[in-house]
């Protein structure tokens, strides 16, 4: 059995990062497959680049420029992001050249696929869903909406809202196009597979889970003390990580809510015992209001670095008001760093509440200081038990073995169907 990993970028995102651990966790159960974006960034064994050539390349470029010039027209600014690929991305006969027995799709926006093309594999796809935009009638993540759970309208997210706006407009074209496919969904998270569930588009698809894996041998516990020294962090000084893709910038990832909470700590945690660690990030105006000091590292490529990050840090903090299953918590949790989280989405997937991080109830900030502050404050050994907790959490569920043969099982069922 062949099977064809698809995905827009190869490495940059974290949709991609994860489609590519997938990629590697199958291959390394013995798997038979090939991963295609459409560009690589590092070649390797199995990577396939479904890159146009120039002229196309010109033309997919023109055609989702418009497709974005109508984003901006209907769209309401700084509410997500939206996709609406309804122009062809030429890709369809590259693909069918690679001789699929089953394509497992992944986040395929921009310039990747259109929701015609999605429409017309004839063979079984296996579509990894890591936001909920194949449900949505545009939007990546709906917040409070349930709009999807029918066929969209009435988008909170357009300038123009009603019965048939562009929202309604977009999810009828994905029906049409779809409802006929031989599909199985592949959910990272429970959470997403009970939004995915509810969906008119979806819900009575076949629906898997299958969290996404890591490299525990890249990202795994480390004596982090000449590091750390590096980092001009002294031997007694806690520090609190955060960071993902443009982690100041993007309101769905919490950090000004974040920055409200270290802020209240201002008197509870003396400045000299407590360091803010954040990558990901462009100078922000909000990382001026933080009482502590701050170490900005910028966008972090290597993944060994960002493991030494991690091994430094005494917690990652994930403020994200709707999230998935995110890499940066996997990769937190391999090192042995506890983390602190607002417990939504598939968040609980991974944190037992009190064995390997600390989940606060609900956004609310004073309540993720309180629990910032317990974590900063938590005697030696218990800490100490908590950061075991964490490495073998990943261990027994998160690993390239475990995932693997999680995806061997489910592929092979599909294609035997």
């Amino acid at each position: 059995m062949r099977v064809v990993f698809l995905s827009t970028n190869q490495t940059r995102g974290g949709a991609a990062i994860a489609a590519n651990r997938y990629f590697d966790a199958y291959c390394s159960v013995g798997g038979n497959a090939v991963y295609a974006p459409g560009s690589v960034q590092k070649p390797g064994p199995g990577i396939v680049s479904l890159r146009h050539s120039w002229p196309i390349r010109k033309l997919v470029k023109y055609l989702l420029k418009q497709e974005r010039r109508k984003t901006l027209k209907l769209k309401i600014p700084n509410e997500g992001y939206w996709s609406a690929p309804v122009n062809s991305r030429f890709r369809s006969p590259k693909i069918r050249k690679l001789n699929p027995d089953l394509v497992c799709l992944n986040w395929i926006n921009d310039d990747f696929l259109s929701i015609d093309e999605i429409g017309r594999f004839k063979v079984p796809v296996v579509w990894v869903f890591h936001d909920l935009w194949a449900v949505t009638g545009g939007c990546h993540y709906p917040g409070s909406c349930s709009g999807f759970y029918q066929s969209c309208g009435n988008c909170p997210k357009l300038k123009y809202p009603g019965e048939n706006d562009w929202s309604r407009q977009i999810w009828r074209k994905k029906y049409e196009a779809w409802n006929h496919l031989d599909m199985t969904i592949l959910c990272p998270s429970n959470w997403m597979a009970r939004e995915v569930k509810k969906s008119r588009l979806f819900g009575d698809k076949r629906i898997e889970v299958c969290p996404y894996s890591i490299e525990t041998e890249i990202f795994k516990p480390m004596d982090s003390e000449a590091f750390r020294e590096e980092l001009g962090i002294r031997p007694h000084q806690k520090v609190l990580l955060f960071g993902a893709v443009n982690s100041m910038h993007d309101t769905r990832k919490g950090a000004h809510l974040l920055v409200e909470a270290l802020e209240k700590l201002d008197g509870r945690i003396d400045p000299d015992e407590l360091v803010f660690m954040v990558f990901g990030a462009k100078e922000s105006p909000a990382l001026e209001k933080v009482p502590y000091r701050i170490i900005n590292l910028g966008f972090v490529s290597e993944k060994e670095d960002l493991a030494r990050y991690y091994a430094a840090s005494t917690a990652f903090v994930l403020p994200s008001l709707e999230d998935n299953l995110p890499n940066t918590v996997l990769e937190s949790l391999s090192c042995g760093t506890p983390v602190v989280a607002f417990d939504i989405g598939g968040i609980s997937d991974m944190i037992d509440h009190g064995d390997n991080g600390l989940l606060v109830k609900r956004v609310d900030t004073s309540l993720l200081a309180d629990a910032l502050e317990t974590l900063v404050k938590m005697p030696a050994d218990r800490y100490g038990t908590m950061q075991k907790a964490s490495r073998k959490k990943i261990e027994d569920h998160f690993s390239r073995e475990v995932v693997g043969q999680k995806l061997k099982e489910i592929f092979s069922s599909v294609v035997s169907e």
